[in-house]
């Protein structure tokens, strides 16, 4: 389970971590048992039959906060970005998210980074971390758009009021302008802007 930006070009999540450095994979079920945390790709064994590579779970000592980055290119992510970790703490009574320290039994670590508090603590470090300024470009972008389309809106309004015989004085005060700045404005009568342009 990922959190992307609306581009698509990220996506984050959360990775078991070990000791030694090792990052664990979001793969639970089939044949990997509850206590255990796949740690490479499926390999085929000698019988044909396939497997996981597992470590066992109570090695698990915390979380990491990455991020797959896309380029436009179909060939996976461009490159990676590992941020901050999630302690694992021995009891509940130690859990503070705010501190970056989490609490798993040894059959649930698989299953940590799926809880709602976890995921909503690790986005919120992703976003501010790392995925900030994509996404508050993405927003930029948005609003634009959003001016663009109202503004597109209000022209067309001026024109259906002109139309029906609204005068100058009146649009300008529900534009929130002066009758003359309204007239300027929108001068050629139509409601298209003076000029003929945007």
């Amino acid at each position: 389970m990922g959190w992307r930006t609306e581009d698509g070009r990220h996506e984050g999540h959360l990775a078991p971590m070990f000791g030694d450095g090792q990052r664990g994979r979001r793969v639970t079920g089939g044949s990997v048992p509850h206590d255990d945390v796949v740690v490479g790709d499926e390999v085929q064994r000698a019988d044909g039959s396939w497997t996981w590579p597992t470590r066992p779970a109570g090695e698990v000592t915390g979380w990491v906060v990455c991020c797959d980055c896309y380029s436009n290119t179909p060939f996976g992510p461009a490159s990676s970005w590992i941020g901050p970790v999630f302690t694992r703490v021995p009891s509940k009574t130690l859990e503070n998210l705010a501190a970056r320290r989490v609490f798993a039994a040894d059959d649930e670590v698989a299953y940590a980074c799926e809880r709602e508090d976890v995921q909503d603590a690790a986005v919120g470090l992703w976003r501010s971390e790392h995925a900030f300024g994509i996404d508050a470009l993405t927003e930029v972008g948005a609003a634009a758009a959003a001016a663009a389309q109202a503004k597109l809106r209000l022209d067309a309004a001026v024109a259906l009021a002109r139309h029906s015989g609204a005068s100058w004085a009146d649009i300008g005060r529900a534009a929130g302008m002066a009758r003359q700045s309204a007239q300027e404005r929108w001068r050629g009568g139509d409601g298209a802007p003076a000029g003929g342009g945007a």
